[in-house]
């Protein structure tokens, strides 16, 4: 019998070949350093470092995939790199049930009030550190360093620069 036409041609037991390949931990580790360590300092932001890090990885096999968030999780037990991280406070926000940071479980902060037994302050993850109370902390900057080098400081804004002297401050004399 002769094929419709603009019929699809039936597809064979075969599979098609992936898009992508999921880089192992450890590819994904070195690379990362490498980045860092290249960057000084200069990686401000998790997009930028997922860039440059699926760029290297992508020179050595084309098809290799890496999202954001497991890089991020991969990179904070990963020892040579420092991640830092900015919050803000949500008041509005449900209580998280995971952590936003690691996707680790998060334990209640307790403490003990003089007529009542255990009061739930807040909830902390002991993987990473992140901890929030009753306004609701979320994550909104990672940035990424190489460990032992120093933090770039945040850009200062118009208020904050000093400013030069008035010619009433140069010209004054010195009380000496």
């Amino acid at each position: 019998m002769p094929a419709r036409v603009g019929a699809r041609a039936r597809r064979s037991g075969k599979r098609p070949l992936a898009r992508f390949r999921r880089v192992g931990p450890d590819e994904v580790r070195e690379a990362a350093l490498a980045v860092v360590r290249a960057a000084r300092g200069r990686l401000t932001s998790q997009g930028a470092l997922w860039r440059a890090v699926r760029e290297r990885l992508r020179l050595e096999e084309p098809a290799a995939g890496l999202t954001p968030a497991r890089l991020r999780r991969l990179l904070l037990g990963t020892p040579g790199v420092r991640v830092d991280i900015e919050f803000a406070e949500r008041p509005d926000l449900p209580a998280p049930t995971v952590c936003p940071v690691c996707a680790g479980p998060l334990r209640p902060i307790l403490n003990r009030s003089l007529d009542r037994g255990p009061v739930v302050l807040g909830q902390r993850c002991p993987a990473c550190s992140y901890w929030t109370h009753r306004r609701r902390r979320s994550p909104v900057r990672y940035t990424y360093r190489a460990a032992g080098t120093r933090p770039t400081p945040p850009a200062a804004s118009p208020r904050e620069r000093p400013r030069p002297p008035g010619p009433s401050e140069a010209s004054a004399p010195s009380a000496s």
